[in-house]
């Protein structure tokens, strides 16, 4: 006879290696706890009915019902309820535990999710740089849900499927030492090693195949994002037909990958399926030649079909599990990507009253060996309003985006009021800090919400005097909702001059003593940017302020002009000293007023 457990330590699943790969996930469980436990438990009771008590109920009614001397009456019709019984067991367990299974998965995935997208809230600038939109938003979607779907799924069936196992096998070992004759059926169970060759030969390969399609899904994403992003573009170059057959070549490959990835994954089944036909057909056989009678033969058949059922289900465990390691590699990309910008652990409270800021031998690169910003050194007066100028890539932008510590230096440091900007919270050092940018971002939400993000506690009261100061207020008014009306998504509703200024209705709003305005006003037109100007010159007022501009118009509120070329501070100083002294800035100011 075949002992028990040498089956199960063939087919059981690589538990140290699940636990190493998502172990770090089943702290998630710690909330819904009891209602995990609740699944396994009832998955447990459901096992045991399944496994030993349908055949035992077989083996034990069956010959009463059938008997020589059948039950008649009362005693008859209590044997026949055993039946619905057992289904009411079956059929109660197995609902309540995929219920609380399901229930438990959806708070571990909103849990897993709310981390990674919190995660990527503190992710410096500098990981986008280097990540498509549309592939992190597939890790947060597709990927977090196949983790969790091990975590929760997976780990109930690990421990209910071996116990219906079990409690078939000992069934089936108890009744065939009972009837002698029928102990060759034991034989049967000799076949299941062989269904372990295709579940991890699948496995291996089903692996491999879901990183690829997840892949190819955070790119179509991308793809997507991009398109919709971009509709006037692709119509003002009619881009159309271009764009639908990149995306239908995406489309295909993403096919034919999910097509492998089912073929793995729903071919194991039938396998395993026919492997255990072949098993119960041999029973069968020798049943026959033995002579067994129908009631001895049925529990045996149902005893040894609850022992496949197990071996199956582990076949799409091992497929599932392999999914969920291609995805925890991809969730783990995001979840354990150190921070570039870390904070300190002793920060330094930033002071409102000191907001000179300096510049000591900064170095910068985006990417290693390619320097942006080389060994600048520059001291900006608390309350000075300094205009930066040069060539588009001359490190403007770059300059100023050091600031709020969007990236850190290379070399060298930046500091305000005397203190490296790295000794300060992020968030109190960008809580003092205004940006009015070339690119406004509105979300789809009301312009009064719109204006709000640059102080999340103001009063209606106090938006609406920001607008006002923005010139903003009359043209929302024009609108019927006024302040509630709804910019559409990206702000489409309204026009580039009125989201510039909503923009700078968040700055006014904000009163933060440092403002960098990066082609603030470069979306207006000419009567809306004297409107801006006008208020601007309020806006800058004991404010320490950069001003990014190519067009020389605006930076005349400025008091100091920095000239940049190539990542270097080449000149500095007011109009008239550098329109004497520097040949860019003289040709660059030319270029715009003399024809």
């Amino acid at each position: 006879m075949l002992k028990p457990d040498i089956h199960m330590k063939k087919i059981k699943i690589k538990l140290p290696e699940m636990v190493r790969v998502f172990g770090p996930y089943y702290k998630y469980l710690w909330n819904v706890k009891w209602q995990f436990a609740g699944a396994i438990l009832l998955g447990v009771l459901n096992g045991l009915t399944n496994g030993f008590g349908v055949p035992v109920l077989l083996w034990q009614v069956l010959p009463k019902v059938f008997g020589d001397t059948p039950p008649g009456g009362t005693l008859l019709i209590g044997i026949i309820l055993l039946f619905p019984a057992v289904g009411i067991v079956r059929g109660a367990t197995d609902f309540f535990s995929s219920y609380l299974s399901t229930y438990c998965g959806i708070r571990v995935l909103i849990q897993i999710q709310s981390r990674m997208y919190r995660k990527l809230q503190e992710l410096p600038l500098g990981f986008y740089n280097k990540s498509r939109v549309g592939d992190l938003m597939a890790r947060i979607g597709g990927d977090a849900a196949a983790v969790q779907g091990v975590i929760t799924n997976v780990s109930k069936d690990i421990i209910s499927q071996p116990i219906q196992f079990f409690g078939a096998l000992v069934a089936l070992v108890f009744m065939s030492v009972q009837k002698k004759e029928s102990i060759f059926i034991l034989f049967a169970l000799a076949i299941v090693p062989l269904c372990m060759y295709p579940i991890r030969m699948f496995g291996k390969r089903l692996r491999a195949k879901a990183k690829k399609a997840q892949a190819t899904a955070g790119s179509l994403s991308t793809a997507i994002n991009e398109n919709l992003g971009a509709v006037r573009e692709v119509r003002a170059f009619n881009l159309q037909d271009a764009e639908t057959v990149k995306f239908t070549e995406r489309m295909e490959y993403l096919a034919r990958l999910s097509l492998k990835r089912t073929k793995y994954s729903k071919l194991l089944p039938p396998l395993l399926e026919f492997v255990a036909t072949c098993s119960v057909a041999v029973g069968i056989c020798y049943a026959a030649a033995s002579g067994l009678t129908l009631d001895n033969m049925l529990p045996l058949l149902a005893a040894l079909y609850f022992t496949y059922q197990p071996i199956k289900k582990f076949g799409s465990i091992h497929n599932e599990i392999k999914q969920g390691e291609a995805s925890v590699e991809r969730v783990e990309y995001v979840l354990q990507m150190p921070d570039s910008v870390p904070d300190t652990e002793s920060p330094v409270p930033f002071d409102v009253e000191k907001t000179d800021i300096q510049f000591d031998c900064v170095r910068f690169e985006y990417d290693a060996g390619m320097p942006v910003l080389y060994d600048l050194n520059a001291t900006v007066p608390a309350g000075s309003v300094v205009a930066l100028v040069g060539p588009s890539g001359a490190g403007k932008t770059t300059f100023v985006n050091l600031i709020p510590r969007f990236y850190d230096v290379a070399t060298g440091a930046i500091k305000i009021g005397g203190v490296d900007l790295r000794q300060f919270c992020k968030y109190d050092l960008r809580d003092h800090i205004s940006i009015v940018s070339q690119d406004t971002v509105l979300f789809n939400d009301t312009i009064l919400n719109n204006i709000r993000l640059g102080r999340l506690t103001a009063t209606d009261a106090e938006v609406e005097e920001a607008a006002k100061h923005a010139f903003a207020h009359n043209f929302i008014m024009s609108f019927n909702e006024g302040y509630h009306t709804l910019v559409g998504e990206r702000g489409t509703r309204l026009s580039g001059g009125q989201k510039q200024r909503i923009a700078i209705a968040r700055a006014f709003l904000r009163n933060a003593p440092i403002l960098i305005l990066d082609e603030a006003t470069s979306a207006l037109d000419s009567e809306s940017e004297e409107m801006v100007q006008k208020a601007l010159v309020n806006l800058v007022q004991n404010r320490t302020v950069f001003i990014i501009a190519h067009r020389f118009s605006t930076i005349k509120l400025a008091d100091r002009i920095m000239v940049f070329e190539k990542g270097v501070l080449r000149a500095d100083g007011t109009h008239a000293e550098l329109y004497v002294s520097d040949e860019l800035y003289r040709s660059l100011y030319d270029r715009q007023f003399i024809k």
